[in-house]
């Protein structure tokens, strides 16, 4: 048998898909309907694994990652930043001071390139993780049916 949503292979009788969750027929509440712990649901007497929270955990540790990467480069372009002007006040005013910032400008140039590539994985990362836990959330609802 195939899912119908993402077409992967699942055994006769599986209540969902084990790759992306699609309910594959309507489920039956067990005995005791309280709700399950998170990351495990029993559906019919057999626990079914959150296909959504591994991939939750991963992105939400990835983000993790990709912060601390942007927290060291914004400390590096400060550093740079002071570093200029404890030394800006030594420079002659007028075409001496606009080359030494220039020169800063260019200095940061890379680092500020790096920010910005960093702030829109970050932005993708967090879409990604909302996205997920959006369907988590309905494959919650439709497994407490």
């Amino acid at each position: 048998m195939n899912c119908p949503r993402c077409s992967a292979n699942v055994p006769d009788g599986a209540n969902f898909c084990e790759a992306c969750g699609q309910p594959l027929r309507q489920t039956q509440e067990a005995a005791f309907p309280e709700r399950q712990p998170r990351g495990r649901v029993r559906s019919r007497g057999a626990s079914v694994q959150d296909p959504y929270k591994d991939q939750i955990k991963q992105l939400k540790l990835q983000l993790k990652q990709l912060k601390l990467y942007l927290r060291q480069i914004t400390t590096q372009m400060s550093s740079t930043r002071a570093r200029y002007h404890e030394t800006a006040a030594f420079v002659p005013h007028g075409i001496f001071s606009k080359g030494y910032k220039w020169f800063e400008d260019m200095r940061l140039l890379g680092p500020q390139q790096q920010k910005e590539q960093l702030q829109r994985q970050i932005l993708q990362v967090e879409q990604e993780i909302l996205g997920l836990e959006q369907a988590q959330q309905e494959w919650q609802r439709q497994i407490d049916r």
